[in-house]
């Protein structure tokens, strides 16, 4: 160990220098992570540690072994690096002014592969390729990891293609496709280019089905590269989409915003295509009904109604069991919506009323009951005709509760007529019966006679006290405890 050397935190305050030359030259063609590596591993070179790994490394530098690895052999592809080891893997950083002087001492030494770029220029013929044109070239093989075969495959292609000169643009384009698709051999190759000249033809025909007989554009070509390899659309799913376009101008740019919504959709068949269509229109024909029942005949569905009738069929909601409910609502509200009406059905499921039958069985049960109720209320003077929730609630309870029969409840009525609260008296009367385990009208009639004889007081009896069967007191509690729901009438 050196007797003197650097404080460790000297790293932190010092500087790396960097050539205008490596700024000008290479990092302004060079990845953004590339960029980082290279200057990253230069200050390295300037403040060296003890310890340091392709791990370490790639960890400092928030990035995966794999891109690290690609970066440097990039930068050993430049010759601003040279590798040294194997096991472990070193490299050696040169400078761009290095490289530079190099370069002029020893002009007949080659950075790339003499063998790749002879091939290049063999392929390009006349074509003049400029400096950036074959740094474009070598980025295939260094950035995209195009093996160099590959790369003149693909040369080959562009110029039988473009049948002259290489557009360098459409080429890179070209290249980055294959990359994306993982083109790594030769049958890659040839099943790229197969493909290509097949996708080829199926342009032409959607253009021709949107009216324009003409070449695609460059633009145009990659709409429908996205849509068949980033979207995963068919080709075939492509074509049945133009169906949509007669709603406007039929052109790609329309098409891709159809398509899109079918992406987000999940619809990237035909089959999928039509059927997700032919729901919507249902759905949408379900919507204007609803919409209908609630007296807004000719409305157009909102995004909102669609989404809410979409959300009812996704619960399982039958059609008729939401015209039920559009019914109910409309009945009590003028100016409905569909938010109205998805209360009432959650309100219905909460009671166990999930489906039409469900519904149309209650209300025949309400229906009865009311026209019971109604009778009840004839008998024990009470003044109103249209019995309310609280009114079956009640009746519930005199039936389940206190195991009362529609007689015993019809003669418990006309002992409470003549009362301020009927339907009170009543609640008593049928209570106390059915604590004594009343549960004839023989029994019930007994009953009430010994209560009323039982009550009567010669010196003070009054016709109208024949029928006191608590006092006032207990009147009174009887009266504040019962709640008479009117806003729940029926």
């Amino acid at each position: 160990m050196a007797i003197v050397q650097f404080d460790d935190g000297i790293a932190m305050n010092d500087a790396t220098p960097v050539d205008n030359l490596f700024i000008s030259e290479y990092m302004l063609r060079a990845p953004g992570d590339y960029v980082k590596v290279y200057l990253y591993a230069l200050m390295l070179c300037h403040h060296p540690r003890e310890r340091q790994s392709m791990e370490a490394l790639a960890k400092d530098l928030d990035m995966n072994s794999e891109d690290l690895e690609k970066a440097f052999r990039y930068w050993v592809r430049e010759g601003l690096v040279r590798q040294t080891g194997d096991n472990p893997v070193r490299y050696a950083v040169l400078t761009a002014s290095q490289v530079a002087f190099n370069r002029a001492t020893n002009p007949g030494e080659q950075v790339y592969n003499r063998r790749f770029t002879e091939e290049v220029q063999r392929v390009m013929g006349k074509q003049v390729l400029s400096f950036q044109d074959l740094q474009k070239i070598y980025d295939w093989v260094d950035v995209l990891d195009l093996p160099e075969e590959v790369v003149i495959m693909l040369l080959q292609n562009e110029r039988k293609a473009s049948k002259g000169r290489v557009s360098i643009a459409i080429a890179d384009s070209r290249a980055n496709e294959w990359a994306k698709a993982g083109v790594r051999t030769v049958e890659d190759v040839e099943k790229m280019i197969i493909l290509g000249k097949e996708r080829e033809r199926e342009l032409q025909k959607l253009l021709a089905r949107l009216g324009q007989r003409r070449a695609a554009s460059l633009d145009e070509k990659e709409l429908y590269r996205k849509w068949l390899d980033d979207w995963g659309f068919t080709a075939e799913a492509v074509q049945e989409a133009c169906r949509e376009t007669t709603k406007g101008t039929p052109t790609m740019a329309y098409l891709d915003g159809i398509l899109m919504r079918q992406h987000q959709m999940g619809w990237h068949d035909v089959k999928a295509i039509q059927q997700g269509m032919s729901q919507q229109r249902t759905v949408r024909d379900f919507a204007k009904q609803v919409l209908q029942g609630l007296g807004r005949a000719g409305s157009v569905p909102s995004d909102d109604d669609l989404g809410y009738v979409i959300e009812w069929q996704e619960k399982g909601y039958e059609d008729a069991f939401v015209l039920y409910a559009v019914r109910a609502v409309h009945r009590r509200l003028n100016h409905a919506g569909m938010d109205e009406v998805d209360n009432q059905l959650s309100r219905w499921v909460e009671k166990g009323l999930g489906s039409a039958t469900a519904v149309q069985l209650e209300a025949e049960r309400t229906r009865t009951r009311n026209q019971f109720l109604r009778e009840v209320f004839e008998k024990a003077s009470v003044d109103r005709q249209r019995p309310s929730e609280n009114d079956r609630n009640t009746l519930n309870r005199w039936e389940d509760e206190y195991g009362m029969s529609h007689e015993l409840i019809l003669l418990a009525a006309e002992y409470a007529a003549g009362r301020p609260s009927p339907m009170d008296a009543m609640n008593l009367i049928l209570k106390d019966w059915a604590s004594q385990g009343i549960h004839s009208v023989d029994a019930a009639q007994a009953e009430h006679n010994q209560h009323v004889q039982a009550q009567v007081k010669p010196q003070t009896k009054a016709p109208q006290e024949e029928f006191i069967r608590h006092t006032d007191e207990e009147w009174d509690r009887a009266s504040l405890a019962a709640v008479v729901d009117l806003d729940g009438e029926d």
